[in-house]
C-alpha cells in the first residue's frame, strides 16, 4: 500500500464504519496528535494546503477508539516533510474492508504503544485477529498521546518491549528507543508480507515533543 492511494474523505462515514455502523467506502489519512491544547487525538489530513481536521463524534467528543479492525501493513516512512520526519505508517482495515492510514513519528510514545500491543499480537495470538485499537491524551504539559491495544476487553503488549522502552527512555537514549522500533516494525512487516526486511539503524540526537 502506498499514501497516495488515500483520499481524504467525510469524516461520518469512518466514525459510521468503525463505531460499528452502517457500511461505507472509507479511505482516509490520519495524523496523531497533531495538536497540543486539544483533547483530540486523531487528525484527518486535507491537504496541504489545509489545515488537518479533528475526528470527532456526534457527542462532540473526540474519537479515540478504532474498533474491530485488522492490521493491514506496517511500514516506516524516512525524511517526511518539512522538518525530515521519520515516521511508522500502520494500514488498519475494517470489518467491510475499508482501510486508513494512521501515521505518527516513529519514537512517539503512540508509536511505541501501538508497536509494543502488534508485538503482544504477534507473539500470543495471530496478526489477522481483529482488535480494538484506544488513545488518548496524557496530562502532563507535552499531552502526549497513548495507545492500547485490545482483544475481547482485555490489554495486549510485549512486556519485554515494553521494558526495554522503558529503559531506553529513562537513559534518553533515542538511538537505542529507533533501533527497537525499527526492528520491531521489521519484525510485524515480515510477519504480514513473508518477505525478510533489512532494518538500517542510524545515530539520532533526542528532539524536543519526542517523549
Amino acid at each position: 500500500m502506498t499514501t497516495s492511494a488515500i483520499t481524504p474523505i467525510d469524516n461520518s462515514a469512518l466514525l459510521a464504519e468503525f463505531a460499528g455502523g452502517s457500511s461505507s467506502d472509507v479511505a482516509m489519512m490520519i495524523g496523531i496528535g497533531l495538536v497540543k491544547d486539544t483533547d483530540a487525538v486523531f487528525f484527518q489530513y486535507l491537504g496541504e494546503e489545509q489545515t488537518p481536521s479533528a475526528l470527532m463524534l456526534p457527542s462532540g467528543k473526540p474519537l479515540t477508539r478504532l474498533a474491530n479492525v485488522r492490521l493491514a501493513g506496517i511500514d516506516i516512512a524516512e525524511e517526511v516533510g518539512e522538518f525530515k520526519s521519520t515516521k511508522i505508517n500502520i494500514y488498519l482495515e475494517s470489518s467491510q474492508g475499508k482501510v486508513v492510514l494512521l501515521t505518527s513519528g516513529l519514537t512517539t510514545i503512540w508509536s511505541q504503544c501501538v508497536v509494543g500491543g502488534l508485538m503482544g499480537m504477534y507473539h500470543s495470538y495471530d496478526l489477522d485477529t481483529p482488535f480494538t485499537l484506544d488513545s488518548w491524551k496524557g496530562n502532563s504539559k507535552m499531552r502526549p498521546c497513548f495507545a492500547a491495544v485490545r482483544m475481547a476487553g482485555n490489554k495486549v503488549s510485549d512486556q519485554e518491549m515494553y521494558d526495554l522502552l522503558s529503559d531506553a527512555r529513562g537513559d534518553r537514549n533515542s538511538a537505542l528507543t529507533e533501533q527497537l522500533m525499527r526492528n520491531a516494525v521489521a519484525q510485524l512487516k515480515n510477519a504480514l508480507t513473508g518477505n525478510p526486511v533489512d532494518v538500517v539503524v542510524e545515530e539520532t540526537t533526542v528532539k524536543d515533543g519526542d517523549f
